[in-house]
């Protein structure tokens, strides 16, 4: 049966691996651009951004299209750097698929890991491509053997590196025969170009051996395949591949390609398995929805009809035409220019306008979109346009989508400007990019009006106010960056508090509330062992509530963070209460939980891994120290020490100027968040 000719995929890297260069050249390689740009002169497709151009990196989320082989390929190009890990995982959200590139000489790296396992938790398939193969230092064995460690996969290569001087050759496990391109006179940017010969007895026996790999690694996902081989027949390239969409289905290996991308070597291979290998939409198992009354969990696309429109808004973006562009997947029915949808949960209705094919920074209008598509809706900035995480459906609609919950600010700075007016105006642009950017957060203390502008890290922040007062046109004075001391709870306190409705007298509410710490101080969760109220402004009122009890509004003097709460008891007694109530009495609980285990002061740490040559890890070291940090160990790479360590990111802040001094502009490092740590007193 003929597969769904179009593709939903992500492409996934540590900064610098070549995940952009990737897009660029796979949109050059199947025609939807002219030339594939480059990162340092800030001339492609998708760092449409001012600000990517000049940094040359990528900073937020970017959806694409082109065609190859009959199959219309969504590619969504994500952030390499930590700071924008939000970008990434709303983007999964939407993705049937991954393209994890590994840059070749430096393996496995921070946020390599990180993202991949963000992939891995909602069991997205995916296949690797090592980068970089043209540059010293690559080791083959070294990669495959962090993958499996790092990442915790099996990888299963379909190609197997073979080429000597001046050219990259691979061994093409599947269909048999090398496929080499030379590399004599190549400059950056210039194509090679491939050839394809036979195999040499002692390569056809390099291919007989990974071969063996390949089918042992996936026989057991597919009992055709596996009689066939049972048989003493060689399996056909379309059997073995057909085997492989189950394997990755199912999360248990990642086939690896090989490559150079920046000359475009080993990217039509990856087109080629982004459409033999990575499923299709209706290959995948549809989102959990959620009872749109109840607000209970339904199960994988349970209440979901194919009449029905019921589309993800997984991301919106202030576009340079002065509009907000409302990025949606659809899931099922259809989504048409001039019909009128419901913003789900609250029931808005709202009419869509223009549908669009989103092109990086450009659209084209499409009139449509069907299941399984991924496009944008213009909306006018100054409208009430569709949030991020919210469902968009049709009238008889009855369940919605997971909200996207947004990871919690670990860096502030103060913001300022030079009047009242120039003040409001700030904060009003500054509000439009928070609505965007839900890890981004802004705040006014209540007794001082002082402003904060919160996120994950410096150059997070560092974007946000240059792009606010780039668009608004004004100077903005920000403070020093200084973390978010948060509280966590020591022991595990039970809490009760009961509030009657006094301004009906129609019945009173009674909650009972567990509060226990979680390991590290690493998000927050609520669970209920009693049955939630049945009304949805009870159970809202209540979660609100909850919320409020660890200071998640912003309005309380305690913020605690790694605590899970578990709401062993709900008594209601009257019909007709106020949601209030509800409210009020889950808030005093929690807070009284919190007060019975305690709290203490903690503040975020992060782990690094930092690269440096050899002759400055001395210097490095005492460094860290001052800092605090603690070293988790170092290994060699060629004339290069990489090191591991984890320290308060309080101690960081100026830490890649530093870097930079004492290495001679020659240090590298990566900076991830761990969890909090109790404060130790400094």
């Amino acid at each position: 049966m003929a597969r769904q000719p179009l593709r939903n995929i992500g492409i996934l890297a540590h900064i610098d691996a070549g995940k952009t260069t990737l897009t660029e050249n796979l949109l050059h390689v199947t025609g939807a651009i002219r030339y594939p740009g480059a990162v340092e002169h800030g001339s492609t497709a998708t760092d449409w951004l001012l600000q990517e151009q000049e940094r040359g990196i990528t900073i937020a989320s970017a959806a694409i299209s082109c065609r190859w082989r009959d199959v219309e390929i969504t590619i969504v190009d994500t952030p390499g750097h930590v700071d924008f890990t939000m970008e990434v995982e709303r983007s999964l959200r939407v993705l049937d698929g991954v393209v994890l590139v590994i840059s070749g000489p430096d393996g496995i790296q921070a946020q390599t890991e990180t993202v991949w396992h963000q992939a891995a938790r909602r069991q997205i398939p995916a296949i690797a491509t090592v980068n970089k193969l043209d540059r010293p230092g690559f080791d083959d064995a070294r990669v495959l053997a962090d993958i499996r460690e790092r990442l915790g996969i099996e990888p299963v290569p379909l190609f197997v590196p073979c080429g000597g001087e001046g050219e990259i050759a691979l061994i093409d496990v599947v269909a048999g025969g090398v496929v080499s391109w030379p590399l004599d006179g190549l400059v950056r940017r210039q194509r090679a170009t491939s050839e394809r010969r036979a195999m040499t007895a002692a390569e056809a026996q390099i291919r007989a051996e990974a071969l063996d790999r390949v089918i042992d690694a996936v026989a057991s996902f597919d009992d055709a395949f596996a009689e066939e081989v049972l048989a003493g027949n060689e399996p056909s390239a379309a059997a073995i591949r057909r085997a492989l969409r189950q394997a990755m289905a199912r999360h248990a290996c990642l086939p690896v390609l090989y490559g150079a991308v920046r000359f475009g070597i080993g990217v039509e291979e990856v087109a080629d398995a982004i459409v033999e290998l990575l499923p299709a939409p209706d290959e995948v198992r549809l989102p959990v929805t959620y009872d749109l009354i109840t607000g209970q969990e339904r199960g994988a696309g349970e209440g979901l009809d194919p009449e029905v429109a019921a589309a993800f808004v997984f991301k919106t973006e202030i576009r340079q035409r002065g509009e907000r562009l409302v990025f949606v997947r659809v899931f099922s029915g259809a989504i048409e220019s001039g019909e009128t949808l419901l913003r789900l949960p609250d029931g808005v209705s709202c009419r869509v306008g223009e549908i669009d094919r989103i092109m990086g920074g450009d659209t084209e209008p499409t009139g449509r979109l069907t299941q399984g598509m991924i496009g944008g809706l213009p909306w006018p900035r100054d409208s009430a346009s569709p949030l991020t995480g919210e469902t968009l459906g049709g009238h008889a609609l009855g369940v919605t989508f997971e909200r996207l919950d947004a990871p919690q600010p670990v860096i502030s700075v103060t913001i300022e400007a030079r009047d009242e007016d120039e003040h409001e105006r700030v904060h009003a642009y500054l509000r439009e990019l928070c609505a965007d950017d839900p890890s981004l957060v802004l705040s006014v203390a209540p007794h001082t009006g002082q402003s904060t502008l919160s996120g994950m890290g410096e150059l997070h922040l560092a974007l946000a106010v240059e792009r606010a007062a780039r668009e608004t046109k004004l100077t903005i004075r920000t403070g020093l960056p200084a973390v978010r001391v948060r509280q966590i709870v020591a022991i595990e306190g039970a809490g009760h508090a009961e509030e009657s409705d006094t301004w009906g007298g129609r019945g009173r509410v009674a909650i009972a509330v567990t509060a226990r710490p979680i390991p590290h101080g690493l998000g927050d969760v609520v669970r209920y062992e009693a049955a939630r109220p049945r009304r949805s402004d009870w159970r809202e009122a209540l979660e609100a509530g909850l919320r409020a009890g660890i200071g998640a509004d912003g309005m309380s003097a305690i913020d605690v963070v790694g605590i899970e709460l578990i709401v062993t008891s709900i008594e209601v007694s009257g019909s007709d209460i106020a949601p209030v109530v509800f409210r009020d009495a889950a808030r005093a609980a929690v807070l009284a939980a919190i007060e019975a285990g305690g709290v203490e002061d903690a503040e975020p740490w992060v782990t690094l891994g930092i690269v440096v040559p050899e002759t400055v890890v001395g210097r490095l070291v005492g460094d860290l120290a001052r800092r605090g940090a603690r070293i988790r160990g170092s290994e060699s790479r060629g004339t290069s020490q990489v090191v591991a360590a984890e320290a308060p990111l309080s101690r960081m802040i100026g830490f890649a100027t530093d870097l930079r001094s004492m290495s001679g502009g020659r240090g590298l490092f990566t900076m991830e968040p761990v969890g909090y740590e109790r404060l130790d007193g400094r």
